[in-house]
């Protein structure tokens, strides 16, 4: 039996991500384990390309509200895993928050070495572009590359081969 002491959930704030949420708040709920919270956003170039003070601000005021966008949303998901499974909510102090840029499943990983985590949990959009079939989905590279346990959590409505 495994006993998860520290889940990763990253998020692109997307219904699925959503998903993997509330999978997530409910395992560290029930293993008593940290829960982290990542949003990575990959629109924006690295620090170093900040040419300008008020460049600088404005990014760092994207953060800021991508963080507080990511809290609101593990508020809401949170009461609503409490509600449907009975699970206290997530104790805050078990709770770490963390926003960045960057090329996502890098970031991903990163995270996940850092922190030292035994599970990442993350949704997968079940998209197949052109674009994905060659170069891979961010889901696709974090679970070829990760050295812990990933699970993925497909969006609602996801054709099942059993159907």
């Amino acid at each position: 039996m495994y006993a998860f002491e520290r889940i990763l959930v990253p998020s692109d704030l997307s219904k699925c991500a959503r998903k993997a949420l509330g999978l997530a708040i409910s395992l560290a709920v029930r293993y008593d384990a940290e829960l982290f919270l990542l949003f990575v956003d990959d629109s924006r170039p690295d620090s170093g390309a900040w040419k300008s003070h008020s460049r600088m601000k404005a990014e760092m005021d994207n953060l800021e509200d991508n963080e507080q966008k990511l809290l609101s949303i593990y508020e809401e998901v949170a009461q609503e895993v409490s509600e449907a499974t009975g699970l206290p909510p997530i104790n805050r102090d078990r709770l770490a928050v963390r926003v960045g840029a960057g090329e996502p499943s890098r970031e991903i990983l990163a995270a996940a070495e850092d922190a030292r985590i035994d599970l990442v949990v993350m949704g997968t959009h079940g998209r197949t572009t052109i674009k994905e079939f060659f170069v891979g989905s961010t889901t696709e590279r974090v679970v070829e590359q990760s050295t812990c346990n990933v699970l993925t959590v497909k969006p609602d409505g996801y054709p099942y081969l059993r159907d």
